[in-house]
């Protein structure tokens, strides 16, 4: 389990501090109709994309769906789960902390964008 733990907390880190420098144009010619050719992923988008990988879920997937991912998630990492050994509590309290900001941040936007 311990494996399985720092697997998780390994890939969220590295989706946090992930080079955040801006992808390279989609294209060079917009004849295709493409609105985004040419366009760069706005960094707004690259966070949340991030929160959406770290529920591992689809980006934009609805509310009802990050909530699930969540609990899902509480409910296999919780700090609780590893009381028999003190670093492995430590670093399920940074994952889920991790998993809870994401969780929240995406809960907000969504709500915002459904008022």
């Amino acid at each position: 389990m311990s494996g399985d733990l720092l697997r998780r907390l390994f890939h969220l880190t590295r989706a946090h501090l992930a080079d955040r420098t801006p992808l390279p144009p989609i294209g060079d010619d917009r004849s295709d109709g493409n609105p985004r050719a040419g366009a760069t992923v706005d960094a707004q988008d690259e966070v949340l994309a991030g929160y959406y990988a770290n529920l591992e879920i689809p980006y934009g997937a609805e509310l009802h769906t990050v909530r699930a991912a969540w609990k899902q998630m509480m409910k296999k990492y919780h700090p609780d789960l590893h009381d028999e050994d003190p670093e492995k509590r430590q670093v399920a309290g940074e994952l889920t902390a991790e998993l809870t900001r994401a969780y929240q941040e995406l809960v907000t936007m969504l709500e915002r964008r459904d008022h």
